[in-house]
């Protein structure tokens, strides 16, 4: 009787939990599999120039968790962090396959050295593609830039408090 009365919570425990179907971003296939919920999903970095070019790196990952840190020429600068939500990861990696981001080349680079580069990287199942930008890059890799940009810069960031 005893027994009969301690298998009953554990049995409705184990139908509730195999009924919840909702999904996290980090548990979501479409982001990266199953690895560990922190990896890498959607990078972009923009390095200097001899100009006012913005200088400042974004790392976007499974679980919604996202670095900011800004270097020169921006509104933010320094160390930030922030969450982006499952539905703007969506957007991210439905545009770069939109887009064709995983056919495109690793490097569009020429003899120059005065131009800033741009780096995207998108981490989704079994693809792990990392497109530097700099001389004659594609139309449809500026257009992910642009569009990453809208999405993520826009986020409520917030400063990171350096440790003395």
């Amino acid at each position: 009787m005893l027994r009969t009365l301690l298998l009953l919570p554990t049995a409705a425990l184990l139908a509730f939990g195999a009924c919840n179907t909702t999904k996290t971003a980090a548990q979501d296939d479409r982001f990266g599999g199953t690895g560990a919920a922190d990896s890498l999903f959607f990078s972009i970095k923009r390095t200097p120039c001899f100009g006012k070019c913005p200088v400042y790196q974004i790392n976007v990952y499974r679980s919604g968790y996202a670095t900011y840190t800004g270097t020169n020429n921006t509104d933010l600068l320094g160390d930030h962090v922030g969450h982006i939500g499952a539905d703007t990861l969506a957007l991210l990696l439905n545009k770069a396959e939109a887009l064709g981001f995983f056919g495109l080349q690793d490097k569009y680079d020429g003899q120059v050295t005065d131009l800033p580069s741009t780096i995207v990287r998108v981490v989704s199942k079994d693809r792990n593609k990392q497109v530097l930008g700099r001389v004659k890059a594609p139309q449809a890799f500026k257009d992910l830039v642009l569009y990453a940009e809208e999405l993520l810069l826009k986020a409520p960031w917030k400063p990171l408090e350096t440790q003395r």
